[in-house]
């Protein structure tokens, strides 16, 4: 690793405006002193007892877990976290980079706030923000985008690193130049056998997550591939395969593989394109295709991806999504920066009790009414 030991965050690096934060993490804004002003993003993992800058007050508070698990007892969920990011983004460094479709580390720093990863910065803006701003939208344009995912899938898997929350906002473009690289980054939940701490596995998005994932069993490189189908999914009809009232109706449509092509909505799209989804979103994970076959389809090498533009309907449903998405994404970021408790040895409950601060409510609501 490029750890700067006994050097300070600030000795090397100018650190500006927060760029997001989660519940163990927050990214800001940084330029390099010595590196010709060089522009980086700067994500501080938080350690347990802490308060960084640009986080909200109330720390998470440890986990009791029961008696028979001596791996992982009283673990720290972001102590977890924070160990296994740090070691994915190792073998990444050492096995991978530089990639084009891989986010990439310069430095690493330590000080009492937490671990500082120094980070390429991808200001090119997440994936679905990109297309919705689009004029022109085509299955052509949305196989340069799965090209691009799965080119980055492939130099992960060749090294046995499983991403385990791919999803649209993991996927950042580095510059906002039409030709601009796709990067994966957030590794925080990735996994390494033999390597990745247990509880690691407990974290999510369950709109992406493979049926093995929600059944408990063994999660292989198979199961981005099945993220890779749902992002695909949305990319060509505007709304999620799997869609249910509440998360536990939602785990049964995932683990049984229960989506349709809707007539209306797909009738447009190529039997290619359908066929592809349907190959990823199959609940056997050996029969979903790998990242190094899928670049060989002639779909994602562009050879039957429609050229014309989509029904403005697919785009308007899109738009939607993502502007849901994002809020819901802001709504949990809030919650998870209160008060955090994690009850029950099967996790029935993930939020414990949490009180917004009035800042985070007026955030929440200004929030509300841009969307």
């Amino acid at each position: 690793m490029l750890s700067r030991e006994g050097r300070k965050l600030i000795d090397d690096y100018e650190v500006e405006e927060v760029l997001g934060s989660g519940g163990f993490s927050v990214v800001r804004k940084g330029t390099s002193k010595t590196n010709g002003n060089a522009k980086v993003a700067i994500k501080t993992l938080k350690k347990v007892g802490t308060v960084v800058p640009g986080f909200p007050r109330n720390p998470p508070k440890k986990v009791g877990v029961g008696r028979g698990i001596p791996t992982w007892q009283q673990v720290s969920i972001s102590d977890a976290l924070l160990t296994n990011e740090i070691l994915v983004m190792r073998r990444i460094v050492e096995d991978v980079s530089p990639h084009p479709n891989i986010i990439q580390l310069h430095d690493v720093y330590e000080d009492q706030f937490g671990v500082h990863l120094v980070l390429e910065l991808c200001s090119g803006g997440e994936l679905f923000d990109r297309i919705v701003a689009q004029e022109r939208y085509s299955e052509a344009g949305a196989a340069a985008v799965i090209h691009q995912i799965a080119k980055g899938l492939r130099g992960l898997h060749d090294v046995k690193i499983v991403h385990r929350d791919l999803k649209p906002e993991n996927c950042l473009f580095l510059t906002s130049d039409e030709g601009s690289s796709l990067k994966i980054m957030d590794f925080g939940l990735s996994y390494i056998e033999d390597v990745t701490d247990p509880i690691v596995g407990l974290f999510g998005s369950i709109d992406y997550v493979a049926p093995e994932a929600l059944s408990r069993r063994n999660v292989s490189t198979a199961s981005d591939m099945w993220s890779l189908g749902v992002i695909l999914y949305i990319l060509l009809c505007g709304y999620p395969p799997f869609h249910a009232t509440s998360n536990k109706e939602k785990q049964a449509l995932i683990v049984a593989g229960d989506f349709n092509f809707d007539e209306h909505t797909w009738k447009t799209i190529s039997s290619s394109a359908k066929h592809l989804i349907s190959s990823l979103l199959a609940v056997d994970p050996r029969k979903r295709p790998t990242a190094r076959e899928l670049l060989l389809h002639p779909w994602v090498r562009g050879d039957s991806a429609k050229q014309e533009p989509m029904d403005m309907e697919i785009v308007s449903r899109l738009q939607s999504f993502n502007a849901r998405r994002k809020f819901r994404a802001a709504a949990i970021a809030s919650v998870w920066s209160s008060k955090i408790l994690l009850r029950t040895k099967k996790l029935k409950s993930l939020l414990g009790f949490h009180d917004l601060t009035q800042e985070e409510l007026v955030k929440l609501q200004n929030l509300f009414k841009k969307v």
